[in-house]
């Protein structure tokens, strides 16, 4: 089988983020493909050659990446059936205030609902402070930021914080998850044969597993 990782990165996190999930993919016997939209948003994306997707963005300003959000809405009824996972990146989902937690989440539901897009798992990891790659403005804004945080200060210096134990358990997660979407052997053949194409990985077959056990 093989998945897509499509996301959108300016400061170069969110992309590590994904050659991480990239490389625990393949691990586990999972092809994979990465394309970052904010550095080619003109390549065409054959979505439906994949049997399952991952979609990252980080939080810039109070919202995600709007070309992504493009591409989401373009492949709305195909990703309302393959299995379908987000993570988000940001630096306001590790603060120690609730209230600035709850609004990456409020971030989250509303570009979700924008999109019309409901994946099978959406998580949040923690950013990075990359003052090496801000202009002079948003190296001082982030400073500031990072100052109400009680966080690193220091612009000679990038900071880390994305915790990759997080991710993995993520994509093992999402991994189940696939499979559980997998159609039978025996099934998938005889419906190839006797009607339309169908997916091999489809979350109505997830659907159709969870109501067979209710």
């Amino acid at each position: 089988m093989r998945a897509l990782i499509l996301f959108a990165t300016d400061e170069g996190q969110t992309e590590k983020i994904a050659r991480h999930i990239s490389q625990r993919l393949t691990e586990q016997g999972i092809a994979t493909d990465r394309h970052n939209i904010a550095v080619d948003p003109n390549r065409p994306i054959a979505l439906d050659a994949y049997d399952a997707v991952i979609v990252g963005s980080p939080i810039h300003y109070s919202h995600y990446d709007v070309r992504l959000a493009e591409y989401l809405k373009q492949f709305r009824d195909l990703l309302h059936e393959m299995p379908s996972a987000f993570f988000s990146v940001s630096l306001g989902i590790m603060s120690e205030d609730d209230s600035e937690q709850d609004e990456v989440r409020k971030i989250t539901a509303a570009y979700l609902h924008e999109t019309d897009w409901n994946p099978l798992l959406t998580i949040h990891f923690a950013g990075a402070l990359t003052y090496s790659k801000y202009n002079w403005l948003k190296r001082k804004l982030m400073q500031w930021v990072a100052k109400k945080e009680g966080g690193p200060t220091d612009t000679r210096f990038d900071y880390e914080f994305t915790n990759w134990k997080q991710v993995d358990l993520f994509v093992d997660q999402f991994v189940e998850f696939i499979q559980r979407c997998k159609q039978p052997d025996e099934e998938y053949a005889h419906r190839t044969m006797y009607s339309k194409p169908v997916r091999r990985y489809s979350v109505a077959n997830l659907r159709a597993k969870a109501e067979e056990s209710a």
